[in-house]
């Protein structure tokens, strides 16, 4: 399906300028969060009946325990390195899809870090207008490639 065509009204054009941009800091949030462990932070990116998939077999459904899962994978490296970019959105109403490119770096132990496990694919979200403001509800991470050390499992 093409992607709808910004309005031309100019206060409709202004509400998708501003949605667009709170949907490209809540995809660079999400970024951040992960790299700073700031794991509560990342949770809270997401609607409660959030899910993230991370293709194809790991999934954790609902914003509740979503901290956890993800301090249980990315908790054991020393640090990560999580680019986001080409940030494409299309709104419709009080829902939407983006689609951002993803490049990120899983360092092992900190005093060593030429040891690293790359990986890189895009983002597939969808996500809903809240009283919070804009929530995915639906986020499928698609691995194009690993480079590197191979990721911890």
């Amino acid at each position: 399906m093409p992607p709808l065509e910004p309005p031309t009204d100019p206060a409709a054009q202004l509400q998708w300028l501003v949605d667009r941009a709170a949907i490209s800091d809540l995809l660079v949030d999400f970024a951040r969060a992960l790299d700073d462990q700031d794991w509560n932070a990342y949770a809270a990116n997401y609607a409660e009946d959030g899910v993230l998939d991370i293709a194809p077999t790991i999934s954790h459904r609902g914003r509740s325990g979503l901290a956890d899962f993800v301090a249980a994978s990315l908790g054991r490296y020393a640090g990560t390195h999580h680019l986001s970019s080409n940030h494409a959105i299309t709104i419709d109403g009080d829902r939407a899809t983006a689609r951002s490119y993803l490049l990120a770096a899983h360092v092992f132990d900190a005093e060593q870090p030429h040891r690293h496990a790359d990986g890189a694919g895009w983002y597939l979200c969808r996500l809903r207008r809240t009283v919070q403001g804009w929530r995915f509800t639906h986020v499928t991470l698609e691995i194009r490639y690993v480079a590197g050390e191979p990721l911890l499992h």
